[in-house]
């Protein structure tokens, strides 16, 4: 017997997309350690200030930019960038569905040598 899972019928996959728009945050979290520079701070002795969160993402022109995160907001945000790659996994598993009604084969990977 398999452990994998059921496969989850293409309805139920649109309804989770439809759920994930309503949390989904677009970009790439990360965290980060800061420090001040002051002499007589805790992050002179190696106590570092964070961690500082942070979203990045490639904007309109194609740069990439960014913004910081209220610590406040941390969990939220980060479910949120968790949604949106969810989404994507999700999506992609649609249109590999499709192409395969369509009568074209999944791409078979390379192996390396």
């Amino acid at each position: 017997m398999s452990s994998r899972q059921p496969r989850k019928t293409d309805a139920t996959l649109r309804r989770e997309l439809v759920r994930l728009t309503t949390q989904m945050l677009f970009g790439t979290l990360s965290e980060r350690y800061t420090v001040c520079g002051k002499a007589t701070c805790r992050c002179a002795r190696g106590e570092r200030h964070g961690p500082v969160v942070q979203v990045s993402y490639r904007g309109p022109v194609g740069k990439t930019t960014g913004y910081s995160v209220p610590q406040a907001l941390g969990d939220t945000v980060r479910s949120g960038v968790d949604a949106w790659h969810r989404f994507q996994g999700i999506a992609r598993e649609l249109a590999e569905r499709n192409r395969t009604r369509l009568g074209r084969p999944a791409v078979a990977r390379r192996r390396r040598r």
